[in-house]
């Protein structure tokens, strides 16, 4: 009777022990799939943000070079308006031109506002500022509506300033961007 257990035991223990490696086999390969399964959600979530961020990296890009752009093109325009108006010429022509500049550069800008960060938004703002203030001048000039401190030679000096900070910005804007710094290269 002691070999009749013992053979019961140990098959008792051989089939227990064969059913058990595969119960735990099974667990271990789910561990193993679900393991796997998060470490691929987890890289489709970190490419999904990268994407993101780089398609608003790309947005701001756009937003940055048509700002640029556009006030760019709107100083000139009012630098070429100044020099109309100081060398007595009919200023309509010159002040159309102008309109069309602003109304460009109004756009720009109110795209701009919903686009670009903080730090990047208090330059465009101070860009917005100098070509305001320039506009400002020169309309009540060219109307012949003057305030008493409107000058021709003031706008000269309040185009200056517009340039500059209109490099301010650029700055600004490329280190948004992640293009300022030395070269590679170098």
């Amino acid at each position: 009777m002691d070999a009749a257990v013992a053979g019961l035991v140990a098959a008792t223990v051989g089939v227990g022990g064969t059913l058990g490696s595969a119960w735990l086999t099974q667990r271990r390969g789910d561990a193993s799939r679900r393991e796997e399964w998060e470490r691929l959600e987890r890289t489709r979530r970190d490419e999904a943000a990268a994407q993101r961020a780089e398609s608003g990296r790309e947005a701001r890009r756009a937003a940055y070079t048509e700002i640029n752009a556009a006030a760019r093109h709107y100083l000139a325009t009012l630098n070429d308006h100044r020099h109309i108006l100081r060398i007595g010429h009919d200023p309509q022509e010159s002040l159309a031109a102008v309109e069309a500049a602003r109304v460009e550069y109004r756009r720009r800008y109110a795209e701009a506002q919903m686009i670009v960060p903080d730090l990047v938004l208090t330059e465009v703002n101070r860009v917005d500022g100098d070509l305001n203030a320039v506009y400002g001048v020169l309309a009540r000039l060219s109307r012949g509506t003057q305030r008493e401190d409107d000058d021709i030679e003031a706008v000269r000096d309040a185009v200056k300033r517009g340039w500059q900070d209109l490099s301010r910005m650029r700055t600004t804007m490329r280190a948004d961007l992640g293009v300022t710094g030395p070269s590679q290269g170098t």
